[in-house]
């Protein structure tokens, strides 16, 4: 009987569990209503939060980076879910209204709780999503329009009218092609910046594309910047041809607008790859030249000229720029005058109250305006005579000869090109334009005053705010140079310029003969005579002309006086003999000479005169030998750059050279470890560089050579790579590091902490400003306070400068640093911190340790944050109090930053 009813009783209580467990569950959502909602609250907090880091690195990125189609989606489905959050929060809120009045409606009960649940788990399923294992950010396509540098406030209403009619031909579909000519000085370029900033221009068209084209361009110039606008990566090797077609599958199919700026020539645009422009593609090309013959080669439908101002804007052009002196009831007369004599020439009269701003002696304005009305001397074709006569006067009138020599040093630069300032200064100091006798430090800040006052001047022109390293020179300007120092009558010392000319003819023999400076930058040179009768000659720059593999063995010969000699990347393979010849050389540049293996055994202790020499890799093991013996013979050295390749050779130099015992080498950069080399910016910032990089097969002991702790003990740059014994760079002692500004230390295994408490006796790197840490697999700390025991030093008094003036930290692939800040001290002393970048830490759980008190705002200057691949990054600032009202916030989620709490803001 007992069976029976068992036998009963099973199906029974299965049923009945059937039954139950749906009914429970229901229950459940009404039971843990309050418990799920609060569950819901965090995991949409989380959301917001993972939502906004995301949104903040989208907006920081956005120039170079865009979001992918998955991430829009994703930001979509986040806020469809945040509006469904913000409508069940009321009637939750209602519920609980409902409760505290004993009135609750049970089964409404349950089916709240039940979409709570379920809004959890799609916000899980979201948070999941935001993870992108694919990445999220794509590289941006080309911007429409790169904007240009806006023309200066005084421009007149010309310019706007010219603006006008190219703008109503572009909009007119019959005009595809537009010229705008009018000669030099007369503002054609002002008008193409005009409207290449125009915001209904960006509307039009899918790319707006500025090329400044300049005498003889070549075909793979053009090409290659607009492979550039476009972004489009190409292989090294790809040719001519090549890339036409890649631009031409590129564009097909684009609407665009080309702008080709300063054009002497016809340009084939099917040769470039450029679709071409027509009523039925919708594409538009405006060109500027001199020559309206240019127009009609190039095809264009219509041609506009650029006039000069009327009496009324040149005047009022004129007041502007020179101020209220112009006004004076003595000079108003003569200034008139003289805006006549500039007739009317935009450049003109921008150059001449250069010349005379704020100048209220009546005298000068009458001499100015009585050399305006002279006869001119020279003549430039395709130049208004009036417009030479303005730029020569103003010329005539800077202060003193050393301003006008460094001036018409600048004409050796190709044509519209941005000039180093830096490189520049040397030329002058080598050449002795400035006085020999100067340091480099001295010379330079003379250079700079004396390249102030020709952009003041406006015979020198500024590049652009983010280029304060470079000038440039208005072609007009340039032309005014070439003429004056042109071998066919030039009144000044003669120049022999081709720079930046495709051309196989080689000047003829009188020409290098009357020469004083000669430049073939950029040339495409291939061939140099075998012999050059050049008795005058003090500079020759042949820079940049790759395809010049030799140099004919008495090339050199017969320049007796050459003074400065760039041969920066050309093919050359080696020096001739005759190079031994040049005994008043001061300056030889050979950076990037891939291919020269060797110099000539005893040329650089023959050339007893340098002053400058800069060589980076190339030569083999033996010749870097010798020359690192022969340059500690040099006596009057003051910069150098050299790879020694071995620290042996370094200290060779250092022990017997004169000049670095003397501290009259004052500025360097000393390399070794084969083609190793720094960046052109970080050479133009920083004066007294030193790069180490420890060779597989290095003998060495702990610690760094001593080679390396002398050189480093001078530098204000440092940067070490590879297996160097070396576990805190406290170690080479606080004296050698204490000029340090930069400091760059990559693959440096041994290492566990940049300073420890034997650096903080008397403060560790108080000058430091950048910090850079990449691939350090050991390091645990940036600043140890810890004693060999493992414990913690007392307090460290707080008038000791550790990394007090640092501005930048970045640290990259140190997988055993669990604390970005060691300690509160070290917050403390990163007062001037303004950018801090972690990327690939693993183990890094947070940024200070969670048993520090910190009683003060921290890292008040900082103003970028970036956190990247951070997977056990658990504890933001738990105790530190960080103003973050200015901060940018960058942080990547494609790996994830582990549960990060909020920051502490104030």
């Amino acid at each position: 009987m007992a069976e029976v009813a068992a036998a009963c009783t099973q199906p029974v209580c299965e049923i009945g569990k059937c039954l139950w467990a749906p009914i429970a569950k229901r229950i459940n959502y009404a039971r843990k209503l309050s418990k799920n909602w609060q569950a819901l609250c965090k995991k949409a907090s989380e959301l917001g939060i993972k939502r906004n880091d995301i949104v903040n690195l989208i907006n920081i990125m956005n120039m170079q980076k865009t979001p992918t189609e998955e991430c829009d989606a994703w930001r979509t489905e986040v806020v469809e879910m945040e509006n469904k959050i913000e409508t069940i929060k009321q009637e939750f809120n209602v519920e609980k209204k409902c409760v505290g009045g004993l009135c609750p409606d049970i089964f409404a009960r349950m089916e709240l709780g039940k979409r709570v649940v379920n809004m959890i788990n799609d916000i899980d399923v979201l948070l999941e999503k935001s993870k992108f294992k694919r990445g999220f950010l794509v590289d941006s396509p080309p911007v429409i329009v790169e904007k240009k540098p806006g023309p200066d406030s005084t421009l007149s209403t010309s310019a706007y009218n010219t603006l006008g009619m190219v703008l109503d031909k572009i909009r007119d579909e019959s005009t595809p092609k537009i010229g705008i000519w009018g000669m030099g000085g007369v503002g054609k370029t002002t008008v193409l910046q005009l409207l290449n900033n125009t915001p209904e221009i960006e509307a039009m068209f899918d790319h707006v594309i500025w090329v400044t084209v300049s005498k003889s361009p070549s075909i793979r110039m053009v090409q290659e910047e607009v492979v550039r606008r476009l972004k489009i990566k190409l292989d090294g090797g790809d040719s001519d041809e090549t890339i036409a077609s890649r631009l031409f599958h590129e564009l097909d199919s684009k609407k665009y607008l080309l702008i080709l700026d300063d054009v002497w020539e016809m340009v084939d645009l099917a040769v470039v790859g450029l679709p071409n422009p027509n009523k039925d593609n919708g594409c538009k090309l405006v060109l500027t030249t001199r020559n309206l013959e240019v127009c009609r080669k190039m095809g264009t439908y219509t041609e506009i000229k650029v006039k000069v101002l009327s009496e009324e804007e040149a005047l009022e052009m004129f007041y502007t720029n020179v101020g209220d002196v112009a006004r004076l009831p003595a000079i108003k007369e003569l200034a008139k005058s003289i805006v006549k004599e500039c007739n009317s020439l935009p450049l003109a009269l921008k150059v001449v109250s250069g010349a005379l701003r704020k100048e209220a002696n009546v005298n000068v304005w009458s001499n100015f305006l009585r050399e305006l009305r002279s006869p001119a001397t020279s003549f430039i074709e395709d130049l208004n005579e009036k417009v030479f006569k303005v730029l020569k006067v103003s010329y005539d009138h800077l202060k003193n000869t050393q301003n006008k020599k460094c001036l018409l040093f600048c004409g050796l630069y190709p044509e519209d090109s941005n000039i180093k300032k830096l490189e520049l200064i040397e030329y002058w100091k080598a050449e002795g334009i400035l006085y020999r006798k100067l340091t480099l430090e001295e010379a330079r800040d003379k250079g700079e005053a004396i390249l102030q006052a020709l952009i003041d001047a406006s015979l020198l022109e500024k590049c652009d705010e983010r280029n304060d390293n470079h000038v440039k020179m208005h072609d007009v300007v340039r032309d005014l140079v070439l003429a004056m120092t042109s071998p066919e009558g030039g009144e000044e010392s003669t120049h022999l310029v081709r720079a930046g000319i495709s051309s196989e003819k080689m000047p003829e023999e009188a020409e290098w003969k009357k020469a004083t400076r000669i430049s073939f930058m950029e040339h495409d040179l291939r061939n140099l005579p075998e012999s050059s009768d050049c008795p005058e000659l003090l500079t020759l720059l042949l820079q940049g002309n790759k395809n010049l593999d030799v140099i004919p063995e008495t090339f050199f010969d017969n320049m007796p006086n050459l003074r400065v000699l760039d041969l920066s990347h050309t093919g050359i393979k080696s020096l001739p003999t005759s190079i031994l010849k040049l005994y008043n050389l001061r300056e030889l540049v050979l950076l990037g000479c891939k291919n020269l293996e060797a110099l000539p055994v005893g040329m650089i202790s023959r050339l007893s005169q340098i002053e400058v020499f800069k060589l980076a890799g190339g030569l083999s093991n033996e010749s870097t030998d010798i020359v690192a013996k022969e340059l500690s013979d040099l006596s009057s050295l003051s910069f150098l750059e050299f790879d020694f390749q071995r620290v042996d050779n370094l200290q060779y130099f250092l022990q017997h050279s004169r000049p670095w015992k003397q501290r009259t080498l004052t500025v360097f950069g000393l390399a070794v470890g084969r083609n190793f080399q720094m960046e052109g910016r970080q050479k133009e910032q920083y004066k007294r560089c030193l790069s180490y990089q420890v060779s597989g097969g290095e003998e060495m002991g702990s610690g760094l050579p001593s080679a390396i702790e002398d050189a480093l003990n001078r530098s204000d740059y440092f940067l070490l790579k590879g297996r160097a014994k070396l576990n805190s760079l406290s170690e080479v002692g606080a004296q050698n590091t204490y000029e340090l500004r930069y400091c760059n230390i990559q693959e440096c295994v041994a290492l566990e902490n940049v300073a420890n408490r034997n650096g903080l006796q008397t403060g560790a790197f108080p000058n430091l400003e950048r910090l850079l840490l990449f691939d350090l697999r050991n390091l645990k700390s940036i600043l140890c306070l810890e004693t060999e025991e493992g414990q913690l030093l007392p307090p460290t008094p707080p008038n000791l400068n550790s990394f007090t003036n640092l501005k930048t930290l970045e640290l990259v692939g140190c997988p055993r640093i669990e604390q970005v800040f060691s300690s509160g001290f070290m917050v403390q002393q990163l007062s001037n911190l303004k950018v801090l970048y972690v990327c690939e830490c693993q183990g890094l759980k947070g940024m200070v340790p969670d048993d520090e008190k910190i009683e003060y705002e921290a890292l008040p200057k900082l103003k970028l944050l970036v956190l990247f691949e951070l997977p056990e990054f658990v504890s933001f600032f738990k105790v530190l109090r960080i103003c973050i009202y200015a901060i940018r916030v960058f942080m990547d989620i494609l790996s994830g930053v582990g549960g990060m709490e909020e920051m502490d803001c104030i």
